[in-house]
């Protein structure tokens, strides 16, 4: 099954492509590499499959559906960036309670322990982490989620080596135990290759 399908897809702000006349599938269950240098159009392309921004022309499906401003694949999706903001009066442990409430598959059990493994209290502000420590947990709820759908974009900005090493075999032990659709955007190729199925290469 074709998780994700994309037709002739562009996305223009302004004069300027962002992604020109770009086609491809992503299969159910397989954790595919999103590669390509800065600039070359990766993170327009999973706010698009994550129905964050509207295409400019041609066909994008998630789930075979149209997925801007769609609530299906909203509900079975967890786009995950540096970027991500909580209300400022959220500790890391009402965030998780929150993504109980919302996500069918969340694992709190898991969450916990992945928040104790990495030396994150529970009780801390998000805002006031160190931008490490920010990706740290914001990958400890991504990998919770269990999402069939889980995106992550560029997620270890901030991370030390070890840290790094450290979510990919958590990400990896997970997804061998719970298989769903990851797709991981990196210009690490180096340290990812060992854990993808699939890449999807983006050039210029």
């Amino acid at each position: 099954m074709k998780v994700i399908e994309c037709s002739r897809l562009s996305k223009s702000y302004g004069e300027i492509k962002a992604i020109n006349d770009l086609s491809f599938a992503i299969e159910e269950n397989k954790i595919t590499g999103l590669i390509g240098r800065n600039g070359a159009g990766k993170t327009t392309l999973l706010k698009i499959i994550a129905g964050l921004l509207h295409k400019t022309s041609g066909e994008m499906r998630v789930f075979s559906e149209e997925p801007f401003n769609n609530l299906k694949v909203s509900a079975n999706l967890i786009f995950i960036d540096d970027n991500l903001t909580f209300p400022k009066s959220f500790s890391l442990e009402d965030i998780l309670e929150s993504a109980g409430m919302f996500y069918e598959n969340w694992d709190m059990t898991l969450a916990q322990g992945l928040l104790e493994y990495f030396a994150l209290h529970p009780k801390q502000s998000h805002e006031n982490l160190s931008k490490g420590m920010k990706s740290t947990f914001n990958v400890i709820l991504g990998i919770s989620t269990r999402c069939p759908l889980t995106i992550f974009d560029e997620p270890t900005t901030g991370m030390d080596a070890g840290v790094r090493k450290d979510f990919y075999r958590a990400l990896l032990k997970d997804y061998v135990q719970n298989p769903r659709t990851i797709i991981l955007s990196s210009h690490l190729l180096n340290e990812i290759e060992n854990i993808l199925e699939d890449i999807l290469l983006i050039n210029k």
